[in-house]
């Protein structure tokens, strides 16, 4: 995060998209993955959203890798210099640890999905199969890893959500407005 003028004072068009479908999709994983669990083993159906949560993770998992790279190639704007320098480190750290997760909360579940003995099938369009044998304990681990990362997730998006709408209410900065779509 820059808090001198190098950065614009907006985020790129295509950070801001970025920055929007991966929002999306990671709500959408985390409503699924909240959800599925509850569909019957057997079930036509949990076969359905368990891929469909499984192809949005991958996609999700290669979307921030895409914004990492597009990230390192286009400074972020500046932070207003009127930021206490804690807020300055929180919103460095908040968001180190969100990408931290939008990358293990998917490498870890594929990883998982790899020990058992369904694989992934991506959207219907083609299946990946275990490259591992079925091993409960491997799975177990990585679907807690899997786990723990989501809620980590889920608590960073409040905290993440909340800080904007501080920024926007509170502060009446221009934090807000840098990754809000249109002008």
């Amino acid at each position: 995060m820059n808090i001198n003028n190098s950065g614009g004072s907006r985020y790129t068009t295509a950070a801001i998209v970025f920055h929007w479908v991966v929002a999306i999709l990671a709500l959408a994983m985390i409503g699924l993955g909240l959800s599925m669990t509850d569909i019957p083993k057997g079930s036509p159906d949990r076969a359905f959203y368990f891929n469909l949560h499984k192809s949005i993770g991958i996609t999700t998992a290669l979307l921030v890798l895409a914004r990492l790279w597009w990230r390192a190639k286009h400074p972020p704007p500046s932070l207003p210099a009127s930021m206490p320098g804690w807020e300055v480190q929180a919103a460095k750290i908040s968001h180190a640890m969100l990408y931290m997760c939008l990358i293990l909360m998917p490498l870890s579940g594929f990883s998982a999905s790899q020990f058992t003995k369904y694989g992934v099938t991506f959207f219907g369009l083609f299946k990946i199969p275990p490259m591992g044998s079925e091993n409960k304990l491997v799975y177990d681990l990585l679907q807690g890893v899997h786990e723990v990362t989501a809620a980590l997730l889920i608590t960073l998006i409040v905290i993440h959500v909340l800080a904007a709408f501080k920024h926007l209410l509170i502060n009446r900065d221009s934090v807000f407005q840098r990754m809000w779509p249109g002008k």
